[in-house]
């Protein structure tokens, strides 16, 4: 009897697990990518941290409103500005390391052969020390942001590669630049804080002697893929198993170049049901959270997404950037509130420099926006939008949590906020500034909500900046 009893376990359990293993085994189609869908967490998180730190970080320089991890592309087109920036850089080494570095290359016998502008790129590598980071400082900072997710840049269009990869031995951190595996000790400390870690992955590269993106025709991109692409992407997902996959770099190829179902499928049963990928896989992608890059608000409600951006108009840091780039901790908070109620979310970037530091002033956004979802979180997390988005003028936005709607008004220059055209409220409702305690005189006539902020001094106001947050308790 006990023999048969523990058959029957066994056969149970086998069942069980082989059910599971199947329900959760994603298959290389969009339609077996698409019926597994999202994570929730991605859903809930709204605001990640995006981290642009490489070797561009060196130069960190282009036009005013330039990219500026996008310098080695300006060399390759002969854009003046970066193309300056190389020179005036190589004849700084060249000061300091005799005639090495002079415009031709010595091979060692006296003989100097003339070289390419793009060729010097090579010597920030050399220079690029990293002498100041503290991983655990980022991260924490990150954290203190409200900030649920981090993505590091963890190979640009470059190719240089922040972790030790087999395929790219000489063009990674470990070997030269800071000699740290960045991927590796970034990872460690975004998690040990309480975070998901998530990876962007450029797709392409403008120096990989397989296939130079835009340069060598896009159709002689397939030796590249099958022999360095797929293999690296496999090596990195494999070892640190990020959260998120942010691909990028597809927009001249299409998703069957680039064998996009077959490597997005890989990877979520590689890492399980928390992983979550974008739309940046070329052309014909059927899948994956949008990333709206500077665009701010779209309407789509049935898959996620979240507007990426900088807090000013690059994501490499720019050193010729201006202050009006900036957006000010106010206007930050508040286009941070209209993503959200429109659904979305927001991968906010931070440029550091080439040093390890992250500029104050970006430092101090960070730790603004913070401050405010530590007072108001409860309208942003796990929110859901409400059926109106805003009013009409665009000073009061709507989310919805649980039973509760929450009223978030980015101005306060009246006596009485004035919500129109809503259903009215549940009987026992009750209205509270959030962060505030006093209650709030509220009422409901002729399809609009009314609430009174008389009683409010400037002291409760005061407590938070950029918006207001009302909570309507009982409300559905």
């Amino acid at each position: 009897m006990c023999k048969l009893r523990y058959v029957a376990t066994v056969i149970f359990f086998t069942l069980t697990l082989g059910w599971g293993l199947g329900a959760q085994e994603v298959q290389p189609t969009w339609e077996s990518i698409n019926e597994r869908g999202y994570p929730e967490w991605f859903r809930d998180a709204k605001l990640g941290i995006f981290v642009h730190w490489g070797l561009y970080s060196v130069p960190a320089y282009g036009a005013p409103d330039a990219y500026g991890e996008w310098f080695y592309r300006g060399l390759m087109t002969g854009d003046s500005i970066r193309v300056k920036e190389m020179k005036d850089f190589n004849r700084r080494w060249g000061y300091l390391l005799g005639d090495q570095w002079s415009g031709r290359l010595s091979n060692g016998d006296g003989v100097k052969q003339r070289i390419k502008v793009t060729d010097l790129y090579t010597l920030y590598a050399q220079s690029w020390h990293a002498e100041h980071w503290r991983p655990q400082e980022w991260a924490n900072l990150f954290a203190q942001s409200g900030a649920k997710y981090v993505v590091l840049v963890t190979k640009h269009h470059d190719g240089y590669c922040l972790w030790n990869s087999r395929y790219q031995p000489n063009w990674n951190s470990v070997v030269t630049g800071p000699h740290m595996n960045i991927v590796d000790t970034l990872t460690r400390c975004v998690r040990n804080a309480g975070m998901k870690m998530g990876f962007y992955y450029s797709l392409t590269e403008w120096t990989n002697r397989l296939h130079v993106w835009m340069q060598d025709p896009d159709s002689a991109i397939g030796d590249y893929v099958e022999d360095y692409m797929l293999p690296q992407f496999k090596e990195l997902v494999a070892k640190y198993k990020p959260s998120l996959i942010f691909a990028d770099g597809e927009w001249q190829n299409t998703a069957d170049q680039f064998r996009a179902p077959e490597l997005i499928a890989w990877y979520y049963n590689t890492v399980g049901q928390e992983a979550v990928v974008n739309d940046r896989w070329g052309a014909g992608t059927q899948h994956g959270f949008k990333t709206p890059e500077y665009k701010g608000a779209i309407k789509d409600t049935v898959r996620p997404w979240a507007e990426c951006r900088g807090m000013g108009r690059s994501f490499g840091l720019n050193k010729n950037e201006p202050l009006s780039n900036y957006l000010s901790s106010d206007s930050l908070i508040r286009h941070f509130v209209k993503l959200v109620a429109a659904g979305g979310g927001m991968t906010l970037n931070v440029g550091p420099d080439a040093d390890g530091t992250i500029p104050l002033l970006q430092q101090e956004r960070l730790r603004d926006l913070g401050d405010w979802l530590r007072v108001n979180g409860e309208a942003i997390y796990g929110s859901r939008p409400f059926a109106k988005m805003c009013e009409r003028d665009s000073t009061v936005y709507y989310t919805r949590n649980g039973g509760n709607l929450y009223v978030i008004a980015t101005h306060l220059d009246r006596h009485t906020l004035v919500l129109t055209n809503i259903p009215r409220p549940g009987l026992f409702s009750q209205v509270r500034l959030l962060g505030c305690d006093k209650p709030i005189v509220h009422y409901y006539f002729a399809g609009s909500l009314y609430i009174r902020l008389n009683n409010l001094t400037f002291e409760d106001i005061n407590k938070t900046k950029g918006a207001w947050v009302f909570r309507v308790t009982n409300y559905f």
